[in-house]
C-alpha cells in the first residue's frame, strides 16, 4: 500500500482525493476539492459508535466490516472510474485508522492501486496550519479599510475578477463580517473547512503582494488565525470613501438579495439591542415594519455603524469607491507600483 505524507499532496499530479467518512463528517470539513464516498452512511456510523460502546470494539468492527462489505461492488466500481480519469486517486478518512486502511486493502486485492494519506484529515490540518505561517512570511497586504457599505467586498470581488491576487476573508467564511454578517445566508462554515480554504487561497496566489479587508479578529463564529491577522495588520492600508446615498444602495444591494432576509435582520436588531438603546431598536423596528428600508440602513449608520468606526491604522492612500470600476483601476496601479518595488511579482 503506498502512503503518503500530507505535504507530499502539492508535488502530485492529475490527482483526486477521495474522502471516505460519512457525509455529515464531510459536509463539516475536507480538503477542498475532495470528493465523498462514504464507507458507512451517518445512520450506519452512529450505530457503529452505539455498538462500540455498549458492547465493545470487536463486535463494532465485525458490525462495521459486514456493512462495508454490502457496499464494496459499488466501491469497486467507482473507483475504477475515478482512475481512468486520475493518475493518482488519494484516499483519507479522520485520522488515517481503520477506515482507509481496510479500504485500501481491500480495492488493492481486486487490482485497484489507490494512494493512502497518512493520518487522515487531521495531518493534513496539521501541517496546513504550521504551513500557513511560512506562506505569509512572502505575502504583504493592500489591506482595504473603511466605514460600513462603502463597497470594499465589491471592491475585492472586482479585482479578483481581473486576475487580482486577492484574499477575500468574507467570502470565505461565508459571512460579512458584523451581526448583520448572515443575514440572507443560511449556510454555515465550520472553522477547520474556512481553515483549510485559506491555505489554499493564499498557496495559490502568484505575487508576494495582495489584496485583504480589513476584518476584525473574528468574522462570526470564525476566527482569523493569528499568523494571518498580524500579517494583515502590517500591511499597507488603504482607506475607501463612498457617499452615504451610495453607501445605503450598497447595503441593500448586498443584503436583500435571499428570501427571508427580514426575519434575519430583525433578529439582528435584538442582538444589538444594549447599543442601539431601547428608543432606537423601536424606531428600527418600525421602519422595517413599514419597509421603509432606505430609512433604516441610513439610521442604523449614523446612530450605530458610523460611531463604532475607527482608523485602526493611519491608510497610507484613501480613495473614493462612490465609481468602483475608477476605483478598481486606482487600485491596480497601486498594485503595480508595488510589484515594481518587488520584481518577482507579476504586474497586471
Amino acid at each position: 500500500m503506498w502512503e503518503i505524507e500530507a505535504q507530499e499532496l502539492y508535488g502530485i499530479e492529475r490527482k483526486i482525493l477521495v474522502d471516505i467518512r460519512s457525509p455529515s463528517e464531510y459536509a463539516e470539513f475536507h480538503i477542498p476539492g475532495a470528493i465523498n464516498l462514504p464507507l458507512f452512511e451517518d445512520d450506519e456510523r452512529r450505530i457503529i459508535g452505539l455498538v462500540y460502546r455498549k458492547e465493545g470494539i470487536e463486535r463494532a468492527t465485525e458490525l462495521g466490516y459486514s456493512i462495508a462489505q454490502s457496499k464494496l461492488s459499488n466501491l469497486f466500481d467507482r473507483f475504477r472510474e475515478l482512475k481512468k480519469n486520475y493518475d493518482h486517486v488519494i484516499v483519507y478518512c479522520w485520522r488515517g485508522g481503520k477506515r482507509s486502511e481496510e479500504l485500501c486493502k481491500v480495492l488493492s486485492s481486486a487490482g485497484i492501486e489507490v494512494i493512502r494519506l497518512k493520518g487522515g484529515y487531521r495531518a493534513y490540518r496539521q501541517f496546513i496550519l504550521q504551513d500557513m505561517q511560512h506562506l505569509l512570511e512572502g505575502i504583504n497586504f493592500l489591506v482595504l479599510t473603511g466605514k460600513t457599505g462603502v463597497g470594499k467586498s465589491r471592491v475585492l470581488k472586482l479585482l479578483k475578477a481581473q486576475g487580482l491576487p486577492v484574499v477575500d476573508l468574507e467570502e470565505l467564511a461565508q459571512d460579512r463580517g458584523s451581526v448583520f454578517g448572515k443575514v440572507g445566508k443560511k449556510n454555515r462554515i465550520s472553522q477547520k473547512m474556512f481553515d483549510a480554504l485559506l491555505y489554499e487561497t493564499l498557496r495559490s496566489l502568484r505575487s508576494h503582494y495582495a489584496f485583504i479587508e480589513d476584518e476584525s479578529r473574528w468574522i462570526g463564529n470564525i476566527h482569523l488565525p493569528e499568523p494571518l491577522w498580524r500579517k494583515k495588520e502590517e500591511g499597507i492600508f488603504i482607506e475607501l470613501q463612498s457617499s452615504m446615498e451610495n453607501r445605503v444602495k450598497n447595503i441593500l444591494e448586498e443584503y436583500t438579495k435571499e428570501e427571508g432576509w427580514e426575519s434575519d435582520v430583525r433578529q439582528a436588531l435584538y442582538r444589538i439591542r444594549k447599543y442601539l438603546g431601547e428608543k432606537n431598536l423601536a424606531q428600527a423596528i418600525k421602519m422595517l415594519e413599514d419597509k421603509e428600508y432606505k430609512t433604516l440602513v441610513r439610521f442604523l449608520m449614523e446612530t450605530h455603524y458610523d460611531k463604532k468606526y475607527r482608523v485602526s491604522k493611519r491608510p497610507l492612500y484613501t480613495l473614493d469607491s462612490d465609481d468602483i470600476h475608477k476605483c478598481g483601476e486606482e487600485l491596480i496601479k497601486i498594485f503595480n507600483t508595488y510589484v515594481k518595488i518587488c520584481p518577482s511579482s507579476s504586474p497586471v
